[in-house]
């Protein structure tokens, strides 16, 4: 007979999880790697004493960083949400948080419940290296054209089929997104005597799901036409007229990828 417990007798949890990405091989389990996802289960279980199934808002890449990621788990026992996440956080590295944990409903699901999700990429204009945001910035040489990239960024904005972007999570499946926003921030950084002026631009993309590689690959090609390296025209091309192959798109480090924030309905208790 098995000893599982019945659905309606689990109680489910949203977690929402900070971590630091530069020590781990991206959030999905593998085995014999440090992962996120094999990270916080084991917490989980070094906790609760359960074994449970996790659900994820998404995937980040190895050296991605998260502000936001939510991972849905359901336990047998019922816990007040605030001492989980406290147990919780005794026991992670310091490289991961527990920023939140609550109630939701039979059935959560991190992915297929979210409706839209926001990243964030960070890009330094700087000529030296930098010893401080080494880990959490994509450095290039030479100035940005902020107004080019602010330009053909408009033209990503909509449903669109973004395969020269990405792939779908599911072999065969769609590669159809909805992009609600695409916002460039730059930022003034610490002048120094006899250097010119730098800055960070900020790249922030707001969609209802991502491709894989969908936010590097647009922050790769933005970036390439604030170098002038890419026309903007020809950016603009790839939402316009999907090419029948995926072409050889600029690919923006992982290190500068920041998922920021994952939107449910308000049916949802996050």
């Amino acid at each position: 007979m098995s000893d599982a417990a019945p659905a309606d007798a689990l109680h489910p949890y949203a977690l929402t999880l900070e971590y630091d990405g530069s020590g781990f091989s991206g959030w999905q389990r593998q085995p014999g790697r440090r992962t996120v996802e094999g990270t916080l289960l084991a917490a989980i279980a070094a906790v609760t004493g359960e074994e449970v199934r996790l659900t994820a808002a998404g995937r980040t890449d190895a050296g991605a960083h998260a502000h936001g990621q939510v991972a849905g788990c359901s336990l047998r026992r019922g816990w007040d949400p605030g001492r989980l996440r406290a147990a919780l956080n005794a026991v992670l590295p310091a490289d991961v948080v527990v920023v939140e944990a609550a109630p939701a409903p039979a059935g959560f699901h991190a992915r297929l419940d979210a409706v839209a999700r926001s990243y964030r990429y960070v890009v330094m204009s700087r000529g030296e290296r930098s010893a401080v945001a080494r880990q959490y910035a994509w450095r290039v040489r030479g100035p940005l054209d902020l107004a080019a990239m602010r330009r053909v960024a408009a033209s990503l904005v909509g449903t669109h089929d973004f395969a020269a972007f990405g792939r779908s999570p599911r072999r065969g499946g769609s590669t159809t997104r909805r992009v609600d926003s695409v916002r460039l921030r730059q930022l003034a950084l610490a002048e120094r005597r006899g250097i010119a002026p730098q800055s960070a631009v900020v790249i922030e993309v707001v969609a209802d799901a991502f491709l894989y590689g969908m936010m590097r690959s647009i922050a790769g090609a933005l970036v390439a036409v604030g170098l002038g390296r890419m026309r903007g025209e020809q950016l603009a091309a790839l939402v316009q007229r999907p090419p029948a192959q995926r072409p050889p798109l600029p690919v923006a480090p992982a290190h500068g990828l920041h998922q920021w924030r994952v939107t449910y309905p308000q049916t949802v208790t996050r």
